[in-house]
């Protein structure tokens, strides 16, 4: 009966789901439509001024572009405007160009993700000029210099861990086992976890701010720029609410007890976390904004609880009670554990749905393809979550005498399924900056 129950919500959801936004995915980053010069196009005179015209709204402190002539001398355009609209952007361009031109535009969209494209046309006025095939010319050129994707996807891992290792003690500590945030490595996990919180947010602002400011401007200039952005601001509440956090972590750990009187603020900070962490991303870029960025909060909460409950228990619980009450826990945390599954894979379905459509699509796309992997990972785990409730089953019809072995088993088990969980949080790192579609 529970699993029809179960498979009508679902059913019910894609449905919804489906009326709601329809077949198409939407764009998670903006995208280039056209360009005056276009691509490959031949003139008879040199341009003044360089038009591209992008789907979406382009914030105009974040537009860089620079050009490269037919004698292989760089120019760094100065700053642009828009044209007829928000999403048209308009470059000047330096006098006298002449032959093989080729032109690269710049900018950071809405959710903080850097997007460039070229532009390749010819200025004929020499008619022994050759135009060059369309986005050839000088494509080596230009200094793509920045932070290298794999520091970026390491601070949002480390960002991700970090709520799930906060997330998951506070939980363990208010719901299974008291006292866990009090011992020795509660307390080393609390301090670790509440300074990532702070301090991942304001790496990720300076690397954003780098990538505002990558046009020549100065920094000052490009961190004012960057907090005028959505992304930049919602990095700031970021921050904010970790320093808050933070505040109160260490306030817990100086007053034993304390958390019970903060547990409520804690949880209101915490929810501010998690909504700017979403609304500076695809929750927001994607369609549907005011369903996404509330789903993505509840996706990532009952992620802290499921396997930062698990994680909690295997360093923390498990070593420091006997073998009876290590069971008695892990029971505890099991029905816990089954509505936090439910809720992690509908919402999930949610944000598929939102992202790509038609679930036919994941498999087109890297974004899909990670996807793919990602919800691999989560089946395996709920697998071995089955098994370990089976195992908690076979315990209470045992005799007491079991319970060392049920323990045993039952870490062993649950190493595994965290293993696999922290496999969860790195695809989800890269799913954060892959394009879907």
């Amino acid at each position: 009966m529970r699993r029809k129950f179960m498979l009508a919500i679902f059913g019910a959801a894609v449905a919804l789901l489906g009326g709601l936004l329809g077949a198409s995915p939407a764009a998670a980053h903006n995208t280039f439509v056209d360009s005056s010069p276009r691509d490959g196009e031949v003139l008879v005179a040199a341009p003044t001024t360089w038009v591209v015209t992008f789907a979406k709204s382009v914030p105009l402190e974040s537009a860089s572009a620079s050009v490269i002539d037919g004698s292989g001398a760089r120019f760094a355009l100065s700053a642009p405007s828009h044209g007829d609209s928000d999403r048209t952007v308009v470059f000047s361009l330096p006098p006298d160009l002449n032959g093989a031109v080729s032109a690269r535009w710049r900018l950071v969209g809405t959710d903080g993700h850097v997007i460039s494209g070229r532009v390749a046309f010819t200025i004929q006025t020499d008619p022994t000029a050759t135009a060059p095939s369309p986005g050839s010319a000088a494509v080596d050129t230009f200094d793509e210099s920045g932070t290298p994707e794999a520091v970026r996807v390491a601070l949002r891992f480390a960002t991700f861990a970090a709520i799930v290792l906060l997330g998951g003690l506070m939980f363990t500590e208010i719901d299974i086992a008291a006292g866990a945030l009090m011992t020795r490595r509660g307390r080393k996990v609390a301090t670790w976890a509440a300074g990532f919180l702070v301090a991942t947010p304001i790496a990720q602002f300076l690397v954003f701010a780098d990538d505002v400011g990558a046009g020549g401007a100065s920094f000052t200039s490009a961190m004012s720029d960057a907090v005028s952005m959505t992304a930049g601001s919602m990095l700031s509440v970021r921050i904010l609410a970790g320093l808050v956090l933070g505040w109160f972590v260490v306030t817990c750990l100086r007053q034993a007890g304390a958390e019970r009187l903060l547990k409520v603020p804690i949880g209101v900070v915490s929810v501010a976390y998690l909504v700017s962490l979403a609304y500076g991303g695809h929750s927001r870029s994607e369609s549907a904004p005011w369903l996404g960025i509330p789903v993505d909060v509840v996706h990532t909460a009952a992620i802290a609880v499921w396997l930062g409950g698990l994680i909690m228990l295997v360093i923390i619980v498990v070593p420091s009670v006997s073998a009876s009450e290590a069971v008695a826990a892990f029971s505890r945390f099991s029905g816990v554990a089954q509505r936090a599954v439910v809720i992690i894979a509908l919402t999930g379905v949610i944000q598929m749905m939102r992202i790509h459509g038609n679930p036919v699509e994941v498999f087109s796309s890297t974004h899909g393809l990670v996807l793919v992997a990602k919800v691999v990972l989560v089946a395996i785990m709920i697998r071995l979550a089955l098994r370990n409730r089976a195992t908690l089953q076979r315990h209470t019809t045992a005799s007491l005498a079991n319970s060392e072995r049920s323990r045993d088993l039952l870490l062993r088990a649950t190493t595994t399924e965290v293993l696999f969980g922290f496999g969860v949080l790195g695809l989800t790192a890269v799913l954060v900056a892959v394009t879907p579609g």
